[in-house]
């Protein structure tokens, strides 16, 4: 197929092909440890020898050593549009790389793996299989990333006389993209002023209530990833039960289909994740919902190709001009109707 250098083609049958999405934020493929529920006892060190001193700082972890690709999970994310995915263990503080994986059933990991490590993942909260108590507090895991990152700069200098394998793993991938699980409007900030101090330019994945402070947010100047896991309406019917919701959660239920136009509107860079789906066939849904509340269509297929594509440094994804790779998907119309069948995803 020959395609135009555009960014959407419409052919004489009024199929229109588009780009495939990309998601920044997934753990695709590979398995997010649970928790034993045994319950944290009082240890206070580290389990492991060569590595950093905190046990929730792991940056030496890769996904790709866990990766097993998963049809099912494939064909679901296909369903909604999505071609790549940027996929890693979600667990830890310093979670260590993610692998940028192409959704392609048909090939072998030697044409789905685009890059092996492709971005650094951190959060502001613990391990769920580590039992080191410390960090036991948000301002406790603020502390601990502050210190890792003096930690990370000192030994880079060759101040120290001892090897130190997380150390020497963050440092190695210091220059590719860091993306940060924050989660709410608060932890963007905190998050944000964490990477400012340390030269670290955080991508960060927001929740639903970025909206409530945009202003703030924006003046962070901070790529944002969106969620598109909109709450569900409540049954207030039964007067007994409608006492028990709040006009909070009432208005966040109202609102959250806005957040994706008011980051847009602000002029904020973001893309759209899967992430926090509890069924990732919504995807669409809320998409074109997100739309309906006044998300810019354009700023919508920006946020699911070029912007994701350019914080990769990937040239080659999320565009149909000659030289990217083969990754679109066909549909019978404009993707933003919610009449609109995607017929094929390639």
């Amino acid at each position: 197929i020959k395609l135009p250098a555009q960014s959407v083609v419409t052919d004489l049958s009024g199929k229109t092909i588009y780009p495939s999405f990309i998601d920044l934020y997934s753990d695709f493929g590979v398995n997010t440890p649970k928790s034993e529920g045994s319950g944290r006892g009082s240890q206070y060190d580290p389990s492991r020898e060569g590595f950093y001193w905190n046990d929730h700082i792991m940056p030496e972890n890769n996904a790709i050593d866990q990766f097993k690709f998963n049809d099912k999970a494939a064909k679901d994310l296909m369903s909604q549009g999505f071609g790549v995915v940027n996929t890693h263990i979600q667990d830890g503080i310093a979670r260590g790389s993610g692998a940028l994986i192409a959704l392609n059933p048909q090939e072998s990991d030697a044409k789905r793996i685009l890059a092996s490590r492709s971005a650094q993942y951190f959060s502001f909260t613990k391990s769920a299989i580590k039992s080191q108590s410390y960090p036991g507090s948000l301002m406790g895991a603020m502390a601990l990333l502050r210190q890792f990152f003096s930690d990370a700069s000192w030994y880079a200098k060759g101040n120290s006389n001892t090897r130190d394998r997380s150390i020497e793993a963050f440092n190695s991938n210091r220059s590719s993209l860091a993306i940060f699980e924050a989660e709410d409007k608060g932890n963007i900030l905190r998050a944000d002023q964490i990477g400012d101090r340390y030269q670290m330019s955080f991508t960060i994945l927001g929740g639903g209530d970025s909206y409530e402070d945009i202003a703030t947010i924006k003046a962070a100047n901070a790529p944002i990833i969106v969620p598109l896991n909109f709450p569900d309406a409540y049954d207030v019917e039964d007067p007994f039960q409608a006492s028990y919701v709040s006009l909070e959660d009432m208005r966040a239920w109202n609102q959250a289909p806005m957040n994706p136009s008011s980051i847009a509107k602000a002029g904020i860079p973001f893309t759209l994740t899967a992430h926090g789906l509890k069924n990732k066939k919504d995807f669409l849904k809320n998409l074109r919902k997100s739309v309906l509340y006044g998300l810019d269509e354009t700023k919508a297929l920006e946020a699911l190709t070029t912007s994701p594509a350019k914080l990769l440094g990937r040239t080659d994804l999320g565009h149909l001009k000659v030289g990217a790779l083969a990754n679109f998907i066909v549909t019978s119309g404009d993707l933003f109707l919610e009449d609109t069948t995607l017929f094929e995803n390639w």
